[in-house]
């Protein structure tokens, strides 16, 4: 769990109002960090790179006041997952006063003040935050685990499906290049059928790891369902998303897989489909579709192959590398016929 600090930025615009606030919490509590502000800005900022803190602020201040300043951290605890304790110091003591302050602060104080009541009060705003913490803590664990493939680690169909979402808007804005991979480990039933399914876990399970590691930071690897896989790449061309094909594609069969329980090394292969955004393809579904119909190509075509789809379903896809483990087209034999001759040779 993330520990909440204890840190408290008191903001008010009298260089004396404010060096008595900060010398009385630093005396009354020397744990706590307490930093003074007479600028609010200064403040702000401050208060943007902590995830959490009370904020005790004046409310009558030039510029900015501090109900002003409640808002805005408000606005940012619904942006980034941050939490703020905003406590309101005023000599304002109607009710009415108290109600408008309450829209945004947390908590209200009226000057003069009794030093402990407000050391009281900034507990109480801690105790608060902690509390948050843990929520937002919990929170991240259960979006991390709605969105994690629990086999491979990957991300999900559902994750890559909302993140495709975002790059496709940020597609639209800006025009840069975005590519998709679809990708499919080749025979993969039969390695289920042969040796068990937990032998074929441990294939799917080092898959993804090869595939992860052929990519780019800012690449995502996702598990589509069963042994199909998606890449997501960002700032990638169509030229160069056939380039990172290939290396997931070398990097997926050149050294055999070590399963624990087979008699020997394992090969496995894997075809790739690849398409990019563009005129023709300007929404997701359509680039997923452009790289599945290259994907059945490289089936279609031996296997172990990758192909590419430049345009939409008018255009037909074309084979740009790989070395066919087979020499016969697909729709002449089942997929997962026992033929021999289609299982890797190390099998």
């Amino acid at each position: 769990m993330q520990q909440i600090e204890s840190t408290i930025l008191v903001v008010d615009d009298d260089p004396l109002s404010l060096e008595v606030a900060c010398t009385t919490l630093r005396h009354l509590e020397p744990s706590w960090e307490v930093l003074g502000f007479d600028d609010p800005h200064t403040a702000l900022e401050i208060a943007w790179r902590l995830p959490h803190c009370v904020m005790v602020t004046d409310w009558n201040m030039p510029g900015m006041d501090g109900l002003e300043i409640a808002r805005r951290l408000r606005n940012r605890e619904d942006e980034n997952d941050h939490a703020y304790h905003v406590l309101l110091l005023t000599a304002r003591s109607r009710i009415q006063d108290m109600e408008k302050a309450l829209e945004f602060a947390d908590d209200f104080l009226v000057k003069p003040y009794e030093p402990r009541e407000m050391r009281a009060r900034i507990y109480a705003g801690l105790r608060r935050l902690r509390r948050e913490g843990r929520l937002i803590t919990d929170r991240a664990i259960l979006l991390e685990a709605a969105e994690t493939d629990p086999l491979t680690g990957l991300r999900n169909r559902r994750a890559l499906q909302d993140l495709a979402q975002r790059e496709f808007e940020r597609f639209h804005r800006r025009r840069h290049p975005l590519s998709l991979l679809m990708i499919d480990i080749d025979h993969f039933k039969r390695v289920n059928d042969t040796y068990g399914h937990e032998a074929g876990d441990e294939v799917l399970k080092e898959a993804a790891r090869r595939m992860q590691v052929s990519v780019r930071p800012y690449d995502t690897v996702a598990r589509w369902g069963g042994e199909e896989f998606v890449v997501l790449s960002p700032h990638c061309g169509f030229a160069d998303a056939l380039v990172l094909a290939e290396r997931i594609r070398l990097n997926l069969t050149a050294v055999p897989m070590e399963i624990s329980g087979l008699p020997g090394p394992l090969t496995i292969t894997g075809c790739i489909g690849v398409a990019a955004a563009g005129p023709g393809l300007e929404q997701f579904d359509g680039v997923l579709r452009a790289a599945d119909r290259a994907l059945y190509l490289a089936k279609h075509r031996g296997r172990n192959l990758v192909a590419g789809a430049i345009d939409g379903d008018d255009s037909a896809p074309v084979i740009a590398s790989g070395d066919p483990i087979s020499n016969f087209p697909l729709d002449e034999v089942d997929s997962e016929s026992e033929d021999p001759s289609i299982f890797p040779p190390d099998l």
